[in-house]
């Protein structure tokens, strides 16, 4: 009995500690609201807005303004002060949203700050009624990036599990804007907190709840929401948890007892105003009396993390990338985007569009390359928080083919970077090392380029699902990986004609589920279990940002990439008779093969995104891969790598084809094989072991190659080992026709490795 009572008395110390650290992040967003709204009713603000009501010449004086104030401005938009009797669709995609801010700043004179959507993009809004002496002369909507909030939400886990931050309207079910911790592990239910003069609510776990005790395990809890999506049960809901903000076009839907029942609610949630009021007026201040000091906080931030210089070790062979905080931050960003703007002016090569994955630092460096592009006079097209395929989509839609996608692709969380593209050639080697050149040297433009927001994930699905229709629907598992593949990849699979079961598809840049990379068999094995368990006909899982395809069988096989090209090849071969494709060298040999046997040319060519992209621009190939799980379709596509899209190529053949895809895959030519293994060493040191190798090795009655580290393809197998350009690592695969003949390859190669480094320890 005394054990009993000693683990309840550490759960109410644990409840407790939640419930002073949600008071305190209330208390937090709350200063960011409150300083937010009171720079809506100040009295400059209000009387340069009543001018530009009336002289629309004036709003660039009114952007300004609030800009000088808040950094963070996203849009500013001036309405007649009858918009709310006009047409929805002059108000834009969050227009029932808008115009429930409108009635609220009628009533109230100022609307509950919340998060909308705008142009495809999150922020945060607010909208206030302009009052001239006749009464309202308008209405104005200001909105600002999401960190303004989001960053004082930065939160430790607590002991007892949980804590986040959502959005509810009362009407619909609430919408996660971010937390900390596993809300699935909660048994008592909630509380929420409410943040004043918002729709915003900090959850915490009510009293009597442990992290330690009870909750339903990751996976199972997917599987069980899955078999309800698969009953068409909870398709909205998945959807409104995945996409900020809820709008009110969203279908009301069910929510599940723990969050539906009246106790979870506390009393101050319970007295908290509805969605459309507010709480008294604020009054006016004066611009120095402001809660909210941007300029404050920045610099803040600035002392707290000093500027990175610029290291030529973050120009790499396919792009740049480097560890955030140490080689990267938004002041290198910025000379990153200076020199891609001159070079994109150089070539007559601009507007550059900007993307960027879900990685924390994302923003920060999004902005600060926007900042040195537009400073060089090129435009700039900022597409948000998407996967790397669309950032190209959207590159060559807009006619010049540049664009930079900012992400850490399958690196760890604290990486980031940069993929650039300029006038449709991905730079690579000499190009990346230029603009360290052009850095050096100062050799930069300068002017002032204009800054465009567009959302372009809706022109993309649509472009895929206008082209690929399955000819039969298909049952698929999508791991995200918590990359951000989990904007679009589940609905760009729906449109095309497959069901899809999301698994891990909410955008985290911590990953924490595991690490986004389907090159590594142990990152796939959740997605193998929930093939298996859902009965579902393939399993498909992307990197983070989701530019790379892993595929699994219900049987629990990893198809490897290579052994994809061979159906891929196949197709397009079928309709491009004697074309050229390419493979990297990590490719298996049965793939030349089955590129000759097709009526294809095979090239094997240097392992990289960047450089098979290039070489498929010089000599015209229609597709070419990579053992990563990198495609390239220019047959029907643009030519370049998207995870996403490629998984539409791979069910659509497997769609057209009256075999179940288990037995249409394992038709396919295979070997005795090992994954992409890999050693670690100091930086450069890998590089330096390779020159060294290809100078010394000697493997009898082999075929060698080295264009990219050494292969040697004997007749019974090949073995390779070659230096990552991304990481200080070596790489080495194996690949023989029977398991004897695999581990005689090993040996030849960890024999000559060990004469040249016994020190190594190689995984084989």
């Amino acid at each position: 009995m005394g054990y009993l009572l000693f683990i309840g008395s550490a759960a109410e110390r644990e409840y407790r500690q939640a419930a002073a650290q949600g008071e305190r992040a209330a208390a937090q967003v709350s200063q960011a609201v409150q300083g937010f709204l009171a720079l809506l009713r100040d009295e400059q603000t209000q009387a340069l807005a009543r001018m530009a009501a009336g002289d629309r010449a004036k709003l660039e004086e009114l952007r300004g303004h609030l800009a000088g104030r808040v950094p963070e401005l996203r849009e500013v938009r001036l309405y007649d002060e009858k918009i709310y009797l006009s047409e929805t669709a002059l108000l834009g995609e969050s227009a029932f949203v808008i115009l429930d801010m409108v009635m609220a700043a009628r009533r109230d004179g100022i609307s509950p700050a919340q998060m909308l959507m705008l142009d495809g993009q999150p922020g945060v809004g607010g909208v206030v009624a302009l009052n001239g002496e006749d009464g309202a002369v308008g209405f104005m909507l200001v909105v600002l990036e999401p960190e303004v909030v989001t960053a004082q939400f930065n939160m430790t886990l607590p002991k007892a599990g949980y804590i986040g931050l959502e959005q509810s309207n009362g009407r619909f079910a609430a919408n996660d804007i971010k937390h900390f911790g596993d809300r699935e592990r909660i048994e008592r239910g909630t509380l929420r907190l409410p943040v004043a003069s918002s729709l915003f609510k900090v959850v915490i776990p009510k009293s009597g709840q442990s992290a330690l005790f009870g909750g339903i395990p990751r996976l199972v809890a997917f599987l069980f929401g899955a078999g309800l999506l698969a009953a068409g049960l909870i398709r909205s809901r998945r959807r409104t948890r995945r996409e900020l903000p809820l709008t009110d076009t969203e279908p009301d839907v069910p929510v599940p007892a723990p969050e539906a029942s009246d106790a979870e609610f506390s009393t101050a949630d319970r007295a908290a105003p509805a969605a459309g009021a507010v709480q008294a007026p604020l009054p006016a201040v004066s611009l120095s009396d402001l809660s909210f000091d941007a300029d404050e906080r920045r610099r803040e931030r600035s002392a707290a993390a000093e500027p990175v210089a610029l290291d030529a070790s973050i120009f790499r062979a396919y792009d740049i990338r480097g560890v955030v905080g140490e080689t990267l931050d938004a002041g290198i960003a910025r000379q990153i985007g200076q020199a891609v703007g001159s070079l994109a002016l150089e070539r007559g090569a601009g507007p550059v569009v900007v993307g960027r994955d879900g990685r924390h630092s994302g923003p920060d460096l999004a902005a600060g390359l926007v900042a040195g592009i537009s400073s060089t006079g090129c435009d700039a097209i900022v597409i948000g928080a998407v996967p790397t395929g669309v950032l190209y989509f959207a590159a060559h839609e807009a006619g010049s083919g540049s664009g930079v996608m900012v992400t850490g692709s399958h690196n760890p969380p604290d990486y980031n970077g940069f993929k650039i593209m300029v006038g449709g050639a991905t730079l690579a080697g000499e190009d990346i090392e230029d603009l360290h050149r052009r850095l050096q040297a100062g050799d930069l433009r300068t002017g002032e380029g204009g800054v465009e927001r567009r959302s372009v994930l809706g022109a993309y699905r649509d472009r895929i699902a206008g082209d690929i229709q399955l000819a039969r629907p298909l049952k698929v598992v999508a791991d995200c990986g918590n990359g951000i593949g989990g904007v679009s990849a589940a609905e760009v699979l729906r449109s095309i004609g497959a069901e899809v079961l999301p698994l891990f598809d909410e955008v985290d840049g911590s990953f924490p589920n595991h690490h986004p990379d389907p090159s590594e068999p142990e990152n796939l094995a959740d997605l193998i279990e929930s093939v298996q368990l859902m009965n579902a006909d393939l399993g498909v899982a992307f990197d983070g940002d989701a530019d790379r395809l892993g595929v699994v069988t219900p049987a629990g096989e990893i198809v490897f990439a290579d052994r994809l090209m061979m159906l891929f090849a196949r197709e397009i071969l079928a309709r491009n008779p004697g074309a050229r494709i390419i493979y990297d060298v990590k490719c298996t040999g049965h793939l030349d093969t089955v590129i000759r046997e097709a009526g294809g040319e095979p090239e094997m060519w240097k392992t990289g995104h960047s450089l098979i992209k290039n070489r498929m621009r010089e000599t015209g190939a229609p597709f070419a891969g990579e053992m990563s799980g990198h495609f390239f379709f220019k047959d029907r596509w643009y030519g370049f790598d998207c995870g996403i899209y490629s998984a539409a190529r791979l069910l659509e053949i497997l769609a057209l084809d009256e075999r179940p895809p288990q037995q249409v895959l394992a038709s396919l030519p295979n070997s005795v094989s090992t994954p992409e293994l890999k050693v670690p060493m100091q930086e450069g040191q890998n590089h330096a072991f390779v020159r060294e190798f290809q100078q010394r090795a000697r493997f009898e009655g082999a075929r060698l190659s080295t264009i990219d580290g050494v292969r040697a393809d004997f007749p019974e197998g090949w073995g390779l080992c070659r230096a990552s350009n991304t990481t200080p690592v070596l790489v080495l695969r194996f690949d023989a026709d029977s398991a004897a003949a695999l581990e005689a390859i090993q040996e030849a190669f960890r024999e000559q490795m060990l004469a040249l480094d016994p020190g190594l320890e190689l995984p084989f």
